[in-house]
């Protein structure tokens, strides 16, 4: 039996596919992601089920993938994955690529439609990696299959709408919130580490308060001694959960490290708890996601 991911049982007060206007209760439409619960977890379980099937691979029984792929699979994320899996198929030695989905955030849902962040774990014999994905998925016959796949995705952010108090505008806040927040808190101009360390105080709350500030002395010894900048040049992130006061979310950025020796691409995935406090969304935990 399939079952819905514990992390996306969504606690919204208010209704997940209504909003109250007047006394009157008025459908919602556009991007339900996280608005309607049941179909936000229903979406991602079924990404999650595809996902799983078709990034593994045991190359004993190579036609269980074509299989797999041929099952779960639609549109452009057919050659995608042929691409992706390319050295995987053709590699003499022997593969047995098991994946699993640690981590997912629906970034929108509408209609038949779902694009979801995703963090895979992949073992293969003793390797371990991790692969952070967006995949989009469409519904049909009753069945979802993807269709469109990035691995390291760089997207820009999608329309919010304003926080009107109603469910829609309570996530676009949060989300806003989370992708400021991980911004500031990621982003170090080594010609200024003190501006930095204050950027990022500036976004956090308790518990993560304490430590940041214990840890203040060492952070701006660390710039000045290493004279590494860190820029974010894209961010995506998704809601897993949300109330009023409260939100998690789960996001992927390639930070631009830069030193002495030049700039490197660093991947990133990482799981952020916000609470809301006099109106503005502050960082309370944050959790690197990676392959254990």
């Amino acid at each position: 039996m399939k079952r819905a991911l514990p992390a996306l049982v969504l606690v919204l007060a208010t209704s997940a596919c209504t909003s109250a206007v007047s006394g009157t209760a008025k459908p919602l439409d556009g991007n339900l992601a996280v608005v309607n619960g049941p179909g936000t977890a229903t979406a991602l379980d079924a990404v999650k089920t595809a996902a799983e099937a078709v990034f593994s691979y045991d190359s004993t029984n190579p036609a269980a993938w074509e299989k797999a792929a041929g099952d779960n699979v639609t549109g452009d994320a057919k050659t995608q994955l042929t691409t992706l899996f390319e050295d995987v198929r053709k590699n003499p030695r022997p593969v047995r690529l098991t994946t699993r989905v640690l981590r997912s955030a629906a970034l929108e849902l509408a209609g038949d439609r779902v694009q979801a962040l995703a963090a895979l774990q992949q073992v293969n014999g003793a390797t371990k990696a991790l692969a952070t994905v967006a995949f989009t998925a469409v519904r049909g016959d009753g069945h979802w299959r993807i269709s469109d796949i990035k691995v390291n995705p760089a997207l820009p952010p999608l329309t919010t709408r304003p926080d009107d108090g109603g469910p829609v505008g309570l996530r676009d806040s949060a989300l806003a919130g989370a992708r400021a927040d991980a911004t500031a808190l990621f982003t170090v101009d080594r010609a200024d580490p003190e501006g930095s360390y204050a950027r990022a105080e500036a976004v956090i709350a308790e518990p993560l308060l304490s430590d940041y500030r214990a840890k203040k002395a060492a952070f701006l010894q660390g710039v000045h001694d290493n004279g590494t900048g860190v820029a974010v040049p894209a961010l995506v992130a998704g809601l897993t959960t949300v109330t009023a006061e409260k939100a998690s979310a789960l996001l992927f950025t390639t930070l631009k490290v830069t030193n002495a020796t030049g700039t490197t691409d660093k991947p990133l995935t990482v799981t952020l708890d916000l609470v809301r406090e006099g109106g503005v969304w502050k960082a309370t935990r944050i959790e690197a996601v990676t392959a254990s």
